[in-house]
């Protein structure tokens, strides 16, 4: 059971990665490559980093959950609301690192 709640979190936390992905790139629309790469290349490490943890919290909160329903459906959305959180601060700071190489050049 531990490994289909970690790969099924991954997976819906690499999937909102992707959008995530997306959106940069609709952000750093004008950058040139050179500016933008360290702020995609983050972005990418970030979100493959992130779905790997989440996944992993996400294993440890189910078992919790099973020991303690006192928990409740709060204790299984906030590792979800946790993951987004956690790619919009990774989204911003790759915005910002894209930013920080814009100014300089």
């Amino acid at each position: 059971m531990k490994i289909f709640v970690f790969i099924i979190t991954a997976l819906i936390q690499l999937a909102a990665a992707a959008c995530g992905f997306f959106m940069l790139l609709l952000g750093l629309n004008g950058f040139s490559e050179s500016q933008a790469a360290p702020g995609i290349i983050f972005y990418i490490i970030f979100g493959i980093a992130s779905a790997a943890g989440v996944g992993a919290g996400s294993v440890y909160l189910a078992k919790r959950l099973v020991e303690k329903s006192s928990l409740g459906s709060f204790g299984a959305s906030a590792i979800a609301i946790l993951g987004g959180v956690i790619l919009f601060g990774g989204f911003i700071v790759a915005i910002l690192l894209a930013t920080i190489m814009h100014e300089w050049k």
